[in-house]
């Protein structure tokens, strides 16, 4: 008993210290925790205004592709995507979460927004995704992706496109977060921000300086607040504000200093033409047929079958340096009861009256855009002024951009009979279109002399002016005038291009100009938009869209008693006017399609545009502004991924070079014509034969008259050499014109996504199933 009195008091003394030391850890504990949360809560407090700093980045960043999409709505719904993500992360923070947890809770509210908004009937409680939801998204980006290689720019945000919309901004948003405020690097946050502030610039081939400053402007402010929010929390700045601040001073002068940047309205689609901002607008013309992209420029309806040319401006000026628009020609106030004359035009001349019904788009200039000779335009806003011989509109004040407005026009209808018997003599006041300065290169008035030959009266001379410039000896090229360094419209320009044989439409008119006066003929260049794509059209009314891509110059010449007279000398573009025609006996060295378009790069032009080419290497140059950009602020990954598509336009210029001096063969051009179907996804493999290939080529592709020629014409030429059969049909410039409209047709028939990586990232460098060269094809030189 005395034993166990002596026990029991022990046990329970030395029972009492553990618990109270259990139950102070426990206080202990939740004491911390509580702390702990107040002190994410103080934390997350205090990370609202970093927040809202991203929040405005992430605005601003979105609004730089309003040049792309048509109307406000897509904005507003992205956001307001972009808002609720970063407000839930924020407000999770401030009720005391992780900061790492914060960002998960604005995946998960992106992730449920996707669902509730895009494919609400496949999920579980409209938020909760399933199998079936992994598939509407699928099908959602299938056909955003459809949508966006069928149309131009600005394209409408159908559902496909706000889907992509939605799933890049939440990425944008939920990275910026992760910068900003869980790993706090905001200096980060820049990288992704020029990257999309860029992609304007490189679909429609402008850099917006004030879309530009705009960012600047959200980035500092962001790198402001988090300077401030390390201040409150007593941690050492890291001079981020100063480090960024430099950084977009920087950005922003290599941007000012590149050519191409436009200065518009942040919300306004320029459509990519720079007329009127330079000297000479030729050359503003050769700048903007050089940039990536087609930016629908308007769209029409007429009554006509015949092919519409739209002039913009007229030049009827030459100085010996640039072609420009005098001011010897009145003007007059465009009324609606307003019907101007023809210049010159009598009444024995056939005309057709018609009427076009025209839908400006994204196209800012202080010209519209009409068919020649239009008499009346009536529904424009604004005060616009007629330019009585040219037959143009412009204004100081108002812009094409949004304008509605009907034309009517005369279209004249000449005979080549009636263009022979015009009179030598010209009235008084057409003669300021035969000036030229005194200092004419030799080789423009030999040249003019050698054309005409024996021809007597204006139309024979202008007729062989335009024969001439149209031949074989010609080629169409964009970047031969600025690699040789002789781009322009002046008498220096017209001189080496007639030496060297190769230029842009610029050229060619502006040569046949210059040699028509020589030739006592008057004659001015027009600046405008060829005829566009059909679309279709309901009864009597037939509708074109034009786009950028369709920019051309060409030349007029005056005939007494008929008036101004366009010509079509740029081979292969546009079309010939019934007068102009080549006759029976001098079809074999001219036409429409002439072979100029052999040195033509298919995958550097745009598919619907006759008139455009886009950057190859040799104009990375002019376009260098975005990419000097991304690499000032460490993107150098962007000059990684532009290594693959320089080195396949080095090799593919290197093997047509070749093959057009005559150093190589039809087995380096069926060697090109392989390497393109594995860029563009066909395939090709070294065990196939060239008639095996060939089958199968036919079999994937839309194929018209002309392709198929093409590619029987270059089989039947490797066959040939591989089998000693004697001598190939094909050599030379046919072999590369051969390639080059086989390629053309790749491009034609394949998806927008397609192209894309068959000219950013193709597969016969990055290792396709066709990169090592065939046995027996030897390496071109």
């Amino acid at each position: 008993m005395s034993g166990t009195k002596t026990v029991a008091p022990e046990r329970r003394v030395a029972a009492r210290p553990p618990q109270r030391q259990q139950a102070s850890r426990a206080r202990t504990a939740r004491t911390k925790r509580r702390a702990d949360i107040f002190a994410r809560r103080a934390n997350g407090r205090r990370l609202w205004p970093v927040t809202l700093g991203t929040l405005l980045v992430y605005l601003v960043a979105i609004s730089t592709l309003s040049p792309l999409l048509d109307g406000p709505s897509w904005w507003l719904g992205v956001a307001l995507l972009g808002t609720v993500i970063l407000c839930s992360a924020a407000s999770t923070r401030s009720l005391g979460a992780p900061t790492g947890i914060g960002t998960l809770i604005g995946a998960a509210v992106w992730l449920a927004m996707l669902v509730l908004f895009f494919a609400s009937d496949t999920a579980l409680g409209l938020v909760i995704p399933t199998w079936d939801t992994v598939e509407a998204f699928r099908g959602l980006t299938a056909d955003g992706l459809r949508s966006i290689g069928r149309q131009g720019t600005p394209a409408e945000a159908d559902l496909g496109i706000r889907f992509i919309l939605a799933v890049g901004a939440g990425t944008f948003a939920i990275l910026a977060d992760l910068s900003a405020i869980v790993f706090r690097m905001p200096a980060l946050v820049g990288i992704p921000l020029v990257a999309i502030a860029l992609v304007p610039g490189f679909i429609i081939g402008e850099v917006n300086l004030i879309a530009l400053a705009l960012c600047a402007a959200a980035y500092l402010v962001l790198l402001w607040v988090d300077t401030r929010a390390r201040q409150s929390a007593r941690k050492r700045p890291h001079g981020m504000l100063g480090i960024g601040a430099f950084a977009v001073i920087g950005s922003l002068l290599l941007a000012a200093t590149a050519p191409g940047y436009n200065g518009e309205s942040l919300f306004q689609t320029s459509g990519g033409s720079s007329f009127g901002r330079g000297v000479s607008p030729l050359a503003d013309l050769g700048k903007d047929l050089r940039r990536p992209g087609g930016a629908r420029q308007f769209t029409y309806s007429t009554t006509t079958d015949e092919s519409l040319y739209f002039r913009l401006l007229t030049l009827d000026q030459f100085d010996g340096t640039t072609w420009s628009a005098s001011r010897a020609s009145e003007r007059v106030l465009n009324e609606p009861d307003l019907l101007v004359d023809v210049p010159g035009l009598s009444t024995e001349v056939a005309t057709e009256p018609t009427t076009t019904t025209v839908e400006v788009g994204s196209m800012v200039a202080p010209w519209i855009p009409v068919p020649f000779p239009s008499v009346r335009v009536v529904g424009l806003s604004g005060r616009w002024l007629w330019d009585v011989d040219g037959l143009t509109l412009s204004s100081r004040l108002s812009s094409a951009n949004g304008q509605s407005y009907i034309a009517e026009s005369v279209l004249i209808k000449p005979t080549r009979e009636q263009l022979i018997a015009a009179p030598g003599a010209y009235p008084s006041e057409v003669s300021r279109f035969l000036e030229l300065p005194p200092d004419i290169p030799q080789i423009i008035t030999d040249t003019a002399r050698e054309a005409v030959g024996d021809a007597t009266n204006g139309f024979d001379k202008a007729y062989a002016l335009q024969h001439y410039l149209r031949s074989t000896d010609f080629t169409y090229s964009i970047e031969a005038p600025v690699e040789d360094g002789y781009d322009g419209d002046g008498f220096d320009v017209i001189a080496r291009f007639l030496e060297k044989k190769s230029g842009y439409c610029v050229h060619y008119a502006s040569a046949m100009a210059i040699m028509a006066r020589t030739l006592d003929i008057p004659a001015r260049v027009s600046l405008g938009y060829l005829p566009g794509d059909r679309l279709g059209g309901a009864g009597e009314r037939r509708n074109y869209t034009v786009a950028s891509d369709d920019l051309h110059s060409w030349p007029e010449l005056y005939f007494s008693g008929i008036g101004w007279v366009p010509f079509e000398p740029t081979p292969g573009r546009g079309s010939v006017p019934d007068y102009a025609v080549s006759t029976a006996s001098d079809e074999s060295t001219a036409g429409p399609n002439d072979l100029d378009s052999a040195n033509r790069d298919p995958l550097e032009q745009a598919p619907t545009g006759p008139d455009a080419e886009a950057p190859t290497a040799s104009q990375v140059g002019e376009n260098e502004a975005p990419l000097g950009l991304f690499v000032a602020l460490g993107l150098v990954a962007l000059v990684i991924v532009a290594v693959p598509a320089l080195s396949r336009i080095h090799r593919r210029r290197r093997r047509f070079r070749s093959i057009a001096a005559g150093r190589a063969g039809p087995t380096v051009a069926w060697e090109e014509l392989l390497e393109s179907s594995v860029d563009f996804g066909i395939g090709a493999s070294e065990a196939e034969t060239p008639r095996g290939f060939a089958a199968r080529l036919s079999g994937s592709l839309v194929l018209g008259d002309a392709e198929r020629e093409s590619l029987a014409r270059l089989l039947d030429s490797v066959e040939r050499l591989r089998f000693s059969l004697g001598a190939t049909p094909a050599q030379g410039a046919t072999l590369v014109a051969d390639v080059t409209r086989l390629q053309r047709a790749m491009a034609t028939n394949a998806t927008l996504p397609v192209r894309v990586r068959a000219r950013f990232a193709p597969a016969s460098v990055l290792g396709g199933t066709y990169s090592r060269r065939p046995a027996g094809v030897p390496r071109p030189l």
